[in-house]
């Protein structure tokens, strides 16, 4: 896959897993066709009408009319969806400057109650990325109640085909063990809520995992 299908298929996967009820997706090109949308689900709705949703997303924001039998969705219980009891959205990303000294704070949503981070340090540029990711990460610490799970180690801005994408790289500690977990987020309008983005999608398929263990 030559680097504009990736970005294509980045678009594609997270305008999906915006859906409501969609846990994950994965979208397999033929070129520049959509060949297959395979979708994991709960089953608080039925297929059929989350594979209407698909369509109708696709073909606003692509103008891509898609074939229903090309999306297979596949759903889970429930009660064990970890996206349907962590998903979270992203409210605001505040900075505030003192000096040399940056302040960010985000605020995330979940089940309609804010919950705020919040990161300081020096205000370089490369250092406010990571002071994002650290308020966000704090916002999480908070959600799971636990602390010193979760640490930064980078955050990028690359250029891939003519797209800019946000990069984030967060480490789970646990008895001494580290396991290393990367997202990206393509630049839309803001970086810093791209940011916040990227260090969700980091953590987003082991946040229920972290729950449990810590």
């Amino acid at each position: 896959m030559n680097n504009g299908s990736e970005v294509k298929v980045l678009n594609l996967e997270e305008l999906i897993n915006n859906i409501f009820d969609v846990v994950s997706s994965k979208v397999v090109m033929n070129g520049d066709e959509i060949e297959e949308i395979h979708v994991l689900a709960s089953n608080r709705r039925g297929p059929k009408q989350i594979s209407r949703d698909i369509q109708s997303a696709l073909n606003a924001k692509f103008n891509m009319n898609i074939d229903y039998k090309k999306i297979s969705v596949a759903q889970i219980d429930d009660k064990h969806s970890y996206t349907n009891e962590f998903r979270l959205q992203v409210e605001s990303v505040q900075l505030s400057i003192t000096g040399n000294i940056t302040e960010i704070k985000v605020v995330l949503v979940k089940d309609n109650e804010k919950i705020e981070g919040i990161a300081k340090g020096l205000g370089s540029k490369n250092n406010s990325y990571r002071l994002v990711a650290q308020a966000t990460i704090d916002c999480i610490h908070k959600i799971l109640n636990v602390e010193d799970i979760l640490i930064v180690e980078d955050v990028e801005k690359i250029y891939l085909a003519k797209e800019q994408i946000m990069i984030v790289a967060v480490s789970y500690i646990s008895n001494r063990s580290e396991t290393l977990m990367t997202g990206t987020a393509i630049i839309v309008k803001d970086e810093y809520e791209t940011i916040v983005k990227a260090t969700l999608d980091a953590i987003n398929r082991r946040i229920s995992k972290i729950s449990n263990l810590s």
